[in-house]
């Protein structure tokens, strides 16, 4: 099946322009170091409103459940200028958090992380659609950059919300948002400004036809994303349980962690540019066949020294098709980028809360350290969908 069905109406830059991906990749680093701030002030929030674990869960709740709205936000903003969105929205999101500092009563906590989960599901689409055409003909490259912001700010964030609150009442976090607003005057010189370098995209092609002629294609990376996100989303959230479940400290779980999130974050930055030398699908297959025994080894080993390489070699394995899957799903459908993107974030997003409730169900059946075993076997199951996917980017020389 070809992938070149929108081809004529998506003409891309001739280069890879690196100051204005590093425009866009930095506004999803401001714009996730927020979002990341949330999980970390819960505890204050409950202590302020006197709520229960079960309402807190839904302040989180409130932040994600827009996450379902990102093809129908990417489908607007293909039809926007996507440069003013980008350039503003992660300060929306930032002033949006920051306000929980002083928001009186829990349905305004409720309202303010609202706004500020629709802030997100607007910004994604746009922003990965924008920075595959700054990046030309790398356009994995791009994605890579751009991956690897937003990991990095969800890695910031925590630490950056909690160093804070050692020196600040949690009222005057507010003062937070100058990085955001910072990181949007900088981008917004680069990308949207008087004389910006970054271009308007064109306009859209016709979505209908578009996912018609890539039906098959598009199904087959819906259901890669689904198996992939089994065994990553498993061990995100279930690693620390298997590690103290076998005797490791709280300490040394966390570490194991953030060793594989370490790993993660090498594995995003370097997959989209290997995946323009070597092609899309390549990558893909190389990704599925490697990552699996080092996760295996990972759990085999992981009361031991050895388990912590398994551990980063899993994360950078695993991962590394990550940034790959949005350039495939965005070359699928040229014509309509932040309707890709858009679609690929919410198919990874909802897989993750299902891999996670399937996968958490499984090891009260029968034990964690098989039911994360299975995961990965079911990871691995992607293999032959992925055989079946059309090389979507030409291999490069350079």
């Amino acid at each position: 099946m070809a992938a070149s069905a929108q081809s004529a109406t998506a003409p891309t830059l001739p280069r890879f322009d690196q100051r204005g991906v590093v425009a866009v990749s930095g506004c999803h680093l401001a714009h996730d170091i927020y979002g990341a701030f949330v999980s970390t002030i819960l505890p204050v929030l409950m202590a302020r409103y006197g709520i229960p674990i079960g309402a807190a869960g839904g302040l989180v709740s409130a932040y994600r459940l827009p996450s379902i709205l990102q093809p129908f936000l990417g489908y607007w903003a293909d039809r926007y200028d996507a440069r003013l969105l980008v350039v503003s929205l992660p300060a929306v999101t930032a002033l949006a958090i920051t306000l929980l500092g002083v928001a009186p009563s829990y349905s305004v906590a409720l309202a303010l992380l609202l706004l500020a989960g629709l802030s997100s599901a607007a910004f994604h689409p746009a922003a990965g659609a924008l920075v595959s055409w700054t990046g030309g003909d790398r356009r994995g490259r791009a994605v890579a950059y751009f991956s690897t912001g937003g990991e990095i700010g969800r890695m910031l964030g925590p630490v950056l919300i909690a160093t804070a609150l050692a020196y600040i009442a949690i009222e005057q976090i507010l003062l937070l948002i100058v990085p955001a607003l910072a990181m949007c005057a900088y981008a917004f010189v680069h990308i949207a400004g008087r004389g910006a370098r970054v271009v308007r995209p064109p306009p859209p092609a016709a979505l209908r036809a578009a996912i018609r002629a890539q039906r098959g294609p598009l199904m087959l990376m819906g259901t890669i994303v689904l198996l992939r996100s089994l065994s990553i989303a498993s061990f995100q959230t279930y690693l620390p349980t298997f590690m103290t479940q076998g005797g490791s400290s709280l300490q040394t779980a966390g570490l194991a962690l953030t060793i594989y999130e370490i790993g993660a974050v090498c594995g995003q930055f370097v997959g989209g540019g290997l995946s323009d030398r070597f092609g899309r699908r390549r990558l893909m297959l190389l990704s599925q066949v490697t990552a699996g025994p080092a996760l295996f080894a990972a759990l085999s080993y992981a009361q031991e020294p050895a388990g912590f390489a398994f551990l980063a070699l899993g994360g950078v394995l695993a991962v590394s098709a990550g940034s790959v899957q949005v350039a495939i799903m965005q070359e699928l459908l040229p014509g309509n980028r932040s309707v890709a993107t858009g679609i690929s974030y919410f198919l990874s997003f909802e897989s993750s809360v299902v891999a996670t409730l399937v996968i958490g169900l499984a090891a009260q059946l029968f034990g964690l350290a098989n039911a994360l075993s299975v995961s990965v076997w079911l990871s691995m199951a992607s293999l032959p969908f992925t055989l079946l996917l059309p090389e979507t980017g030409r291999p490069t020389a350079g």
